[in-house]
């Protein structure tokens, strides 16, 4: 330990006023989700028998059984939390909820935090860490150059409400369920706009979306349904895929369309609106920065963030 106000976070301990801390933070730019988290782990810390059951298995009940807390004067005034997660036949660590109360900023609490982080990663024998960082956070920018991460991409989430104005919709849609025939397509225009690190932070590989009676029984066993639709210009082909998931607050739908931008273009405008009168819900759609923000902005969507995704090799 680099810092002695630095320790390990204790779920039995820690959860409360972690969760007070991260609120002070982000509230102002906090969603629905981030809200509902922020109760949730008010409500377990008020649990103490259950918060030293989930404390055998932080990951089932998604709390943050790894990271570090900076403590002063009693009172826990910094955190960064660590999250396993696995890639491929591999392990990273993903870096988040670097949090500094706002009148502790300036004094290198959260560069104290980040480097105990990845000392510890390193001493887990794990040789890649990734975080996300937004693109307006120039201190956080500033900060992770100095410990020398990368920029693997970087991502715009775009938003739409269900209380919002209608989209508008072209009339020369030809949607239809993809077809077994239409996998491979798909998935190499997919494995074009989403980078594998990507799918894995949000938990699934492009191989989940192959037909198969197999996957099917899968996802059924885990009370889940994926929808495939698909729209055809000409001889082109482009694809749109959600997961319903119950109790869900919103759907986030992947695109698998040709990079051409007039292409593109007329399938993000015809695919988006027909998958989100589908759904009836608020929809995200990630996707590279910088493209076809026009046709976003035509269907009624805006933007939610823009990400930086970083990773850092552990020596």
């Amino acid at each position: 330990m680099i810092d002695k106000n630095i320790r390990p976070i204790s779920i039995t301990s820690d959860l409360k006023p972690v969760a007070n801390l991260l609120y002070e933070c982000f509230q102002e730019v906090m969603d629905e989700d981030g809200e509902r988290y922020i109760n949730y782990l008010r409500r377990i810390s008020e649990t103490p028998f259950f918060a030293k059951i989930a404390q055998r298995n932080p990951e089932q009940y998604s709390l943050p059984g790894e990271g570090f807390v900076y403590k002063k004067k009693d009172k826990i005034i910094g955190n960064i939390t660590l999250s396993p997660l696995k890639v491929g036949h591999g392990l990273v660590y993903v870096i988040s909820n670097v949090a500094v109360q706002p009148n502790a900023r300036g004094r290198g609490i959260a560069k104290a935090l980040t480097k105990t982080a990845l000392q510890y990663i390193e001493s887990k024998g794990v040789g890649e860490t990734w975080l996300q960082v937004k693109n307006d956070n120039q201190a956080a920018l500033h900060l992770y150059d100095d410990f020398a991460f990368e920029t693997l991409m970087t991502r715009t989430t775009w938003v739409k409400k269900k209380a919002n104005t209608l989209f508008l919709k072209e009339t020369n849609a030809t949607m239809r369920k993809r077809r077994k025939a239409d996998w491979s397509i798909q998935r190499d225009q997919f494995i074009a706009l989403h980078p594998p690190q990507l799918t894995a932070s949000f938990g699934f590989e492009i191989g989940s979306f192959q037909p198969s009676l197999k996957r099917f029984i899968i996802d059924s066993l885990h009370d889940r349904i994926k929808i495939h639709w698909m729209d055809e210009m000409g001889e082109t082909k482009g694809f749109i895929s959600y997961e319903l998931v119950p109790y869900q607050t919103y759907l986030n739908l992947w695109l698998a369309v040709p990079q051409e931008k007039s292409v593109e273009s007329h399938f993000l405008r015809t695919l988006i609106p027909f998958a989100h009168g589908r759904v009836g819900k608020e929809i995200r759609v990630n996707y590279p920065a910088g493209r076809a923000e026009e046709s976003f902005s035509v269907i009624g969507m805006h933007m939610l963030n823009t990400l930086h995704w970083k990773r850092r090799k552990i020596s």
